[in-house]
């Protein structure tokens, strides 16, 4: 294109001159020089236009000379003036245009770099014929997309075979396992899965509101079957109402939503495991609580075959003692499923809790403990508490662990001396447990550690047990916090969201 534009760019020029000097015309016909000046944006820059320009003038000039010599009439040199300044305003804005050209030009480059080369699957789409169903949709009376949602259920479907592919990056075919752009062009609508169903008519709502963005994520088909987790991203450019130029970037998160999984896989294994370990410790305590209600099982069976074995059997006795065997056999029970649910390894469940009923069920399992270590426990527990949405067994997990700590923390504590208080209270839309105890507390310098994995205080200790409290509590999204009290001892406290109108 450039070398033909070159050729008749020349051409032009002579046909120009001869036709100027030899041409008895009484017309400005140096002023068809402009055509010469425009086309020399096809072939040369700013400094070959300039050139040609002053060329141009210089060969008006010089036909001027040869027709007129030193004639200087009015209308000839009205003539040659008004070519002159045709020429220098065409030669000017043609640099001006020359230079957004430039640019614009710069920028395509840019443009299709970033298109081609970025490693985020970029494809270009064309969704005017769409946007035009949608207001067809909006002048039949539909007031937004929920009604439309109503009325024509399967227009989800519908509106994917009205979005054109027009152009795709490599990455993009990568993504997709496409080995062309026409095969994963006639692909895409089978690619979106019936369950993004929900994230498509998403992506209509911010259509209907004129949005100029959308992000999602969601679960798409590559071309050979593969299963994608993609976060994607539509850009709908606020200058083209017709949404005849969308970009929709696209990048493959699956690999990183394997690893999310896999490490919640492993932090699970590690919790279950630390709830095997903090039973083992609770051994003792486990034990009497599960003897007790036995050794009540026993007891009133001997008492009511005393009763049965009278001369005159007194079965009033004997109902009674029955009723007090169920009562413990009952009791027995409650333990046992406690501490079957602290063992499992069962899937979390978020269900609604009430934070003081675990608290009193946390405490049936450390009474032992408590008794042992001579701890004076004082409970203040809100009466009012707002029931909070949770797995049962790792927030009792939690509880246990934050009760351990502060009665084992006060071991070098004198006898009298041990404390430990646990207080429950609601506020600002939260639930708050609070354990404080009378223990040494803990030093500013291992402050900054204490809930970091393997760091532990005590000689015989993991290092895992706050560690995996904090990660409980977050991933119910709460937070926990430590902090050593004036008087000494340490407090911890955890508080996560309520549920609304709970008692």
């Amino acid at each position: 294109m450039a070398r033909y534009s070159q050729l008749g760019a020349i051409a032009l020029t002579a046909a120009i001159f001869i036709f100027d000097t030899l041409a008895p015309l009484d017309v400005a016909i140096a002023v068809l020089y402009v055509a010469v000046v425009l086309l020399s944006l096809n072939f040369t820059g700013w400094r070959g236009t300039l050139l040609i320009g002053a060329a141009c003038i210089g060969l008006t000039l010089l036909s001027f000379s040869l027709t007129h010599g030193s004639d200087l009439k009015s209308g000839p040199v009205g003539r040659c003036l008004v070519s002159l300044a045709a020429i220098v305003i065409t030669t000017f804005l043609a640099l001006r245009l020359g230079s957004t050209i430039a640019i614009i030009a710069e920028s395509e480059r840019r443009y299709r770099t970033i298109f081609v080369a970025t490693g985020v699957a970029i494809l270009e789409m064309d969704l005017s014929r769409l946007k035009v169903r949608l207001d067809q949709l909006r002048a039949a009376g539909a007031i937004d997309i929920d009604e439309v949602t109503r009325t024509h259920p399967g227009f989800a479907r519908e509106a994917l075979g009205m979005m054109r592919l027009v152009a795709a990056n490599d990455t993009s075919l990568a993504t997709f396992r496409a080995p062309d752009f026409t095969t994963l062009a006639g692909k895409l609508p089978t690619l979106i899965p019936k369950e993004m169903e929900t994230s498509v008519w998403q992506l209509l709502d911010a259509i209907w509101h004129q949005e100029t963005s959308f992000e999602a994520e969601n679960v798409m088909n590559a071309v050979d079957g593969t299963r994608l987790n993609v976060l994607y991203t539509v850009a709908m450019p606020i200058e083209r109402k017709a949404l005849d130029l969308v970009l929709v970037s696209i990048m493959d998160v699956t690999a990183r939503r394997e690893a999310e999984n896999a490490l919640h896989q492993a932090q699970a294994e590690l919790a279950h495991v630390s709830r095997v370990a903090t039973l083992g410790e609770l051994t003792v305590s486990i034990a009497h609580e599960v003897n007790q209600p036995l050794a009540g099982v026993v007891t009133n069976g001997e008492a009511g075959l005393r009763w049965l074995r009278r001369p005159e059997p007194v079965l009033t006795e004997v109902a009674d003692s029955i009723e007090r065997m169920i009562s413990d056999a009952k009791r027995a029970s409650e333990v046992i499923k406690r501490l079957r649910a602290l063992a499992s390894k069962a899937v979390p469940q978020a269900l609604p809790v009430d934070l003081n009923d675990l608290v009193q069920d946390t405490l049936t399992l450390v009474q032992r403990e408590l008794r042992s270590f001579q701890v004076d426990l004082q409970l203040s527990l809100a009466e009012t508490l707002g029931r909070i949405s949770g797995d049962r067994v790792q927030l009792q997990q939690v509880i246990i662990n934050l009760v351990i700590n502060a009665i084992q923390a006060m071991g070098s504590v004198p006898a009298g001396k041990r404390e430990l208080s646990i207080a429950t209270r609601c506020s600002d839309g939260a639930v708050t447990l609070e354990v404080n105890d009378s223990g040494p507390g803990f030093s500013p310098s291992n402050a900054a550690q204490l809930f970091a994995a393997f760091f532990t205080t005590k000689p015989e200790g993991m290092g895992m047990g706050l560690s995996i409290c904090r990660s409980i509590v977050e991933a119910h999204g709460g937070r926990l916090r430590a902090s050593s009290l004036p008087g000494g001892g340490a407090s911890f406290e955890f508080s996560l969201p309520s549920q609304m109108g709970g008692n």
